[in-house]
């Protein structure tokens, strides 16, 4: 399974985070307590959302009535936080998108893909931030944030979390350094007695070093001559499409 992958653990519990974002900021983006009016006796219960409006004054018994937001109440401080949190709502969607792909696709897992993950997160935090700075503003006197308001702070604060917890993925791990040992990963294959033989200094009239080993190129033994004694040559290869993450 593509989520069992050699994605690192970090990226997998960021794209887990990513999917609770979006579900806290969905629920309180769409429900209708971002603002309560409330007195203790129950007389007067009343939620504002950023579309609509919940009116449950009265005794315990009485059914709540929903309604669009009163005139009174739209002004353009209101119209300023529901365009900022639908531009945060759409960079959290980009963002759960992006994180599934870069865990599942091995070709999505680059540092290009998680910086970019990152700076979208932080930037929708920052754009909630000040969403809610003006909300808190607006509200009129004895109106007070709700439960709604309330999920969409945490799920800023969850924001600021993945960001910091995907830092250690934009290093961008090589896998190369797993088949120290022997391993296969990507058509990627060492045996250990290759390793061996090569530190041993190679083999034996060939005068190959285990200071041969370069970054920049792969050993490869092929048989050459008529004898066909077997001689290292180095053949280069671009060691970005063996890495992954971690």
């Amino acid at each position: 399974m593509p989520f069992c992958g050699p994605a690192s653990t970090l990226s997998k519990v960021a794209m887990v985070l990513s999917f609770v974002i979006l579900i806290l900021h969905t629920s309180g983006y769409a429900t209708n307590y971002w603002m309560i009016r409330y007195t203790a006796r129950e007389d007067l219960d009343v939620g504002f959302g950023l579309w609509r409006m919940s009116n449950c004054s009265g005794y315990n018994t009485t059914t709540c009535a929903q309604s669009g937001l009163p005139a009174n109440y739209l002004n353009t401080k209101v119209t300023a936080v529901r365009v900022m949190e639908t531009v945060v709502l759409a960079l959290i969607i980009a963002c759960a998108i992006c994180l599934a792909l870069f865990v599942a696709r091995r070709k999505s897992r680059t540092r290009g893909m998680v910086t970019a993950v990152m700076t979208i997160f932080v930037l929708a935090a920052l754009v909630g931030v000040a969403s809610k700075a003006v909300w808190v503003v607006q509200s009129p006197t004895h109106h007070y944030p709700g439960w709604s308001f309330g999920l969409t702070v945490f799920a800023i604060t969850l924001n600021f979390t993945v960001a910091a917890i995907l830092i250690p993925d934009v290093r961008q791990y090589d896998y190369k350094d797993l088949l120290e040992g022997g391993g296969y990963y990507d058509n990627i294959e060492v045996e250990q007695e290759d390793r061996k033989s090569m530190s041993a200094g190679g083999v034996t009239g060939a005068g190959i070093q285990a200071a041969d080993y370069r970054d920049e190129a792969r050993p490869v033994i092929e048989t050459q001559g008529p004898k066909g004694a077997p001689v290292f040559q180095y053949l280069p290869y671009d060691k970005h499409r063996k890495m992954g993450g971690f």
